[in-house]
């Protein structure tokens, strides 16, 4: 039973959404028959091109914002009104808001073909009004990939031929280093370095001086260390990383993307098969029952086995408290019935909480309701797969 106040809330929410709603369909209204009065003007092209755009100024001033967020609300709205009719019935009622509404016509702005603007129409709206709006951008980035897998392929190649290390100097004392780098390589930089700052002692052995430092201290510590101390002109990855992969994508029958273990990028297919020929990847297989589980299997002892956990990150890929986007592989396995209270471990009665949310479970200070279940597949609309192979790519001994 929901509680008077989240009932509140939840009805607040949708009256701002549908607020968000109107406000979208009067500036669209108001452009378009601005447009149209202009458009009828016996003028040449030029001269109601910079009509149009006096249109785009007069309701930017009326509503004291920038002619640009006026041209992105119509823009949005525009498509999807037009192209998504679903998504625009469901801003309409306030089942989803302007935040989300500006994702979903973003993603279908970048989608090549009418059936691939159908499909994510008529699927995204129950995700996007049950999620947060970082979940929902990482599902249309899967759920693109998954549709159009060849375009999101070229354009990630196109991406990384804009790679390239930026170097700005602040002035007192300190300068930003920034690097734009393929998002597999940027993954594996970002574990090494977790891993790295976490195994430094906290006591240096030489000195018995105690390391004060915090974690991002210690990591762009590491950076310096390793970019002025290290040789070499070729990328090895070699962190540990974990992409999953249906496995007729993975030998090139079909063309489906490669998943992060969090689930919040998709790497193209021929980017994960390059990988895989590296000599320091490790394959698991995880077998699916027909709609996707990860088959259970259970352990006599408290701490799962190492193979068991394995498919639990890859099963949960974040912290399961709805929201919360913590990285599977830096959270607990918690026993959601206790294991000194019958509780068995096995993936039925197990799931990823982070250290914070496990310690609010532990005290009674986390409703099973925040839990979110787990989920039975990446995404519904991907055919079922008997085998979704994993790849580690562990650092070298």
């Amino acid at each position: 039973m929901e509680r008077p106040q989240e009932l509140l809330l939840q009805s607040a929410a949708r009256a701002q959404a549908r607020g968000e709603f109107a406000s979208w369909s009067l500036i669209l209204t108001a452009h378009e028959s601005g447009c149209a009065e202009v458009d009828a003007e016996d003028a040449p092209e030029i001269g109601r091109e910079l009509g149009r755009r006096g249109v785009t100024l007069q309701i930017a001033h009326a509503l004291h914002a920038t002619e640009h967020r006026v041209w992105g609300i119509v823009n949005d709205a525009g498509i999807l009104r037009d192209r998504a009719p679903r998504t625009w019935i469901a801003f309409g009622d306030g089942s989803i808001d302007a935040a989300r509404a500006t994702l979903i016509a973003d993603t279908i702005d970048k989608l090549a073909h009418t059936p691939s603007v159908e499909a994510l129409d008529a699927s995204v709206v129950p995700f996007a009004s049950s999620h947060t709006v970082g979940e929902l951008r990482a599902w249309l980035n899967r759920m693109r990939a998954r549709l159009e897998p060849e375009e999101v392929e070229a354009e990630a190649d196109r991406a990384v031929e804009t790679r390239r290390v930026d170097i700005s100097h602040n002035g007192d004392g300190t300068s930003w280093l920034n690097a734009l780098l393929p998002t597999h390589v940027a993954i594996a930089v970002g574990h090494r370095l977790r891993r790295a700052a976490k195994q430094l002692p906290k006591v240096d052995p030489d000195t018995g001086e105690i390391d004060c430092r915090t974690r991002d201290q210690r990591q762009a510590d590491l950076v310096g260390h390793w970019l002025t101390s290290c040789t070499g002109t070729e990328t090895d990855v070699r962190a540990e990383i974990a992409i999953s992969i249906d496995a007729a994508d993975l030998i090139g029958l079909t063309e489906g993307p490669g998943i992060t273990r969090d689930g919040e990028h998709a790497v193209p297919a021929r980017w994960v098969r390059e990988l895989a020929e590296s000599e320091t990847t490790l394959f698991r297989r995880l077998v699916l029952d027909p709609v996707g589980r990860v088959l259970d299997t259970t352990s006599l002892g408290y701490q799962p086995p190492d193979a068991l956990r394995a498919a639990l990150h890859w099963r949960d890929g974040t912290c399961r408290v709805a929201g919360c986007r913590a990285p599977a592989a830096e959270t607990d396995l918690d026993h959601a019935l206790a294991h000194d209270r019958g509780g068995t471990t096995s993936a039925g009665n197990l799931r990823c909480l982070c250290r914070k949310h496990h310690n609010m479970k532990s005290h009674d200070r986390l409703p099973e309701k925040f839990i979110a279940p787990a989920v039975e597949h990446r995404e519904r609309w991907r055919l079922p797969s008997p085998v979704v192979v994993e790849l580690d790519l562990w650092p070298a001994a």
